[in-house]
This record gives structure tokens, C-alpha cells and sequence, in this order.
């Protein structure tokens, strides 16, 4: 029995509800080859093959809408044609890990029930405190228990939602709701980039967010030590283009072009908006993910060829 996968379901998610419906079914069993501990790119090649997505876009589309790596993915280099870079489904690249503290909305909890019968976990929230559809507090801990979620029962805790807790469920709790404005637009860049239709060129994203935090910082409407604080981070940010990483490529740098994107800009509606009137171009997400990258002949330019 192949489950459907749901909108922005994390792929984690989506394995471990094969466990809990159907162990032993053959997708199940199929599954079970892909390691608890990372989710590497061989690993979402089983998916993709499940799926029947296993071809360059259906494997992109995977990782754009089901994984965290859309925060490095929409800030391609300038000179790359392909959404994933040199990595793809038989890589080793550990595109998530599994021993993040989970993040639970109470209220996409109860809206998951009503309109599907059962709730699912949204991708990664790893540097997300706060819903951004709903604007309530993520829980962290086991709201009957109080343990923290990625240790309760298995998978990790994922399957806390479906099992419950001590006869409780966590569509009986309450969410709180969060009163912190700076939160919630964190929130909601980080699902605006996830989910965004255009790849910006890295470098020019930088260029336009180093240049308007002068200009505000000319204005004094910023401090010398923020612009200081913006222009590190903007730096450190440029990590993202290390192909050499084998360990969660947005994991150390997508938090803080959020934090500057967030300062300067309010949205990343905003700051696309704002490359639209200078002379960056922006590139669709769909056309990069169906570009395969063919690793170039010593000596020779590099091929991209359609798949």
C-alpha cells in the first residue's frame, strides 16, 4: 500500500506513516533501507523510485518541497544551471538529519484531522519557533509527558501524533499563541523561500542586501555594530556554495540570510521584488530542477543536458 505524500510533508513523515499503517507491506519493507539517523541522497532516490518521481525533476521536486534544502536551493551560484549542484540521488549528502527537535502546530494538527483524517509533519522547522499559517507557539515537548518529542516512542517521535500519549493526543491540547512580532516574519520568510517559484543568483542576493543595509545604516536608521553584525552574517551565508559539505548543506548558514532578510527587508517577497527593478535576473525554480548536472571532462567545459 503506497501512501500519498501530503503538501510539504517531510519525508520522514512520509516513511514513518508507512511503518505505523503498514509494516510489513512492501513499500514498508522498501523502506526500511533508508537509515533512521540521515536522510542521504540515496535515501530519497528510494522515495523518488516509490513515487514514481525518479527522474532528475521528480528527485529536485522532492527535495524542493519536502525537505530543507529549498533554503540553500532558490540561491543557486552564478554559473549554475541545475537546481542540486554536483549532488543528486546516488550521492551520500546528508540533505536532513533526524536529530533536530521536532516541531508540532497544534492547529495544522486539528485543521489535518478534519480535512484528511490524520495529521502529518510539515518539513523541517529547524530554526522556526513559530507557526507561520497560524502564528502559534511550535511545541517541542510532549504536551502530556512533557518529554522532549524526538525522544518519545520511535522514529524519532514521529509517531507521537498517531499514537498519542498516555491516552491523550495532541490534537486534545491547546496551542498558545506567539506575541513576538520578529518570530512570526522569520516564520514566514522561511516558508516563502521554501516555497518560492525563483532561484536568485547568490551572489547578487548578497549584493543587494549589503548595499541596503549601508544605505539604512547611512540614514542611522541601523547602528555601526548591526551593520557589522548584517555584514558578517552575509559573508558567512556564502558557505552555502561549498559543494564540498556532506552534512545538511543548509544546516549551518540558511539561518542567517533569514536574519538579515528579516531586518531589511520584512518578507522575501520583498527583497525579490527589489532585484526585479536592478539588473540581476532571476531564474525560474522549475526550469533548474529539470537540468541533470553532468560532471565536466578534465580540461573540457561542463555539459547540462535536459532531462
Amino acid at each position: 500500500m503506497l501512501l500519498a505524500i501530503q503538501p510539504h510533508e517531510f519525508l520522514r513523515s512520509f516513511i514513518e506513516r508507512h511503518f505505523y499503517l503498514a509494516p510489513r507491506s512492501p513499500e514498508s519493507i522498501k523502506l526500511k533501507e533508508i537509515s533512521r539517523y540521515y536522510m542521504r541522497g540515496q535515501s530519497i532516490g528510494i522515495i523518488a523510485d516509490l513515487l514514481g518521481m525518479s527522474d532528475t525533476y521528480g528527485f529536485n521536486r522532492l527535495l524542493h518541497e519536502h525537505t530543507s534544502y529549498s533554503q540553500v536551493g532558490v540561491f543557486p551560484d552564478f554559473d549554475q544551471r541545475s537546481y542540486t549542484r554536483k549532488i543528486y540521488k546516488d550521492c551520500y549528502t546528508r540533505f536532513e538529519t533526524e536529530c533536530q527537535l521536532a516541531g508540532i502546530c497544534i492547529d495544522c494538527v486539528k485543521e489535518d484531522i478534519d480535512s484528511l483524517g490524520f495529521p502529518y509533519w510539515r518539513r523541517d522547522h529547524r530554526y522556526v519557533e513559530v507557526c507561520a499559517k497560524h502564528n502559534t507557539i511550535l511545541l517541542r515537548q510532549c504536551p502530556v509527558c512533557g518529554r522532549d518529542i524526538r525522544y518519545h516512542g520511535q522514529g524519532y517521535g514521529h509517531d507521537l501524533l498517531w499514537t498519542g500519549c498516555k491516552g491523550r493526543y495532541i490534537h486534545h491540547c491547546e496551542s498558545r499563541k506567539n506575541t513576538s512580532k520578529y518570530k512570526l516574519t522569520f516564520a514566514k520568510i522561511f516558508a516563502e523561500i521554501g516555497e518560492s517559484h525563483f532561484a536568485v543568483d547568490l551572489e547578487s542576493a548578497i549584493a543587494q542586501l549589503a548595499g541596503k543595509a549601508t544605505k539604512i545604516a547611512m540614514e542611522r536608521l541601523i547602528t555601526e555594530e548591526q551593520l557589522i553584525a548584517i555584514n558578517w552574517k552575509l559573508e558567512r551565508f556564502r558557505g552555502i556554495s561549498d559543494t564540498s559539505l556532506d552534512y545538511r548543506p543548509d544546516g549551518r548558514y540558511s539561518q542567517s540570510i533569514i536574519e538579515v532578510i528579516a531586518l531589511l527587508y520584512g518578507s522575501f517577497a520583498a527583497l525579490i521584488y527589489s532585484l526585479r527593478d536592478t539588473d540581476n535576473i532571476l531564474q525560474s525554480v522549475d526550469d533548474l530542477m529539470r537540468i541533470e548536472y553532468r560532471e565536466a571532462p578534465r580540461y573540457y567545459s561542463s555539459s547540462l543536458s535536459p532531462k
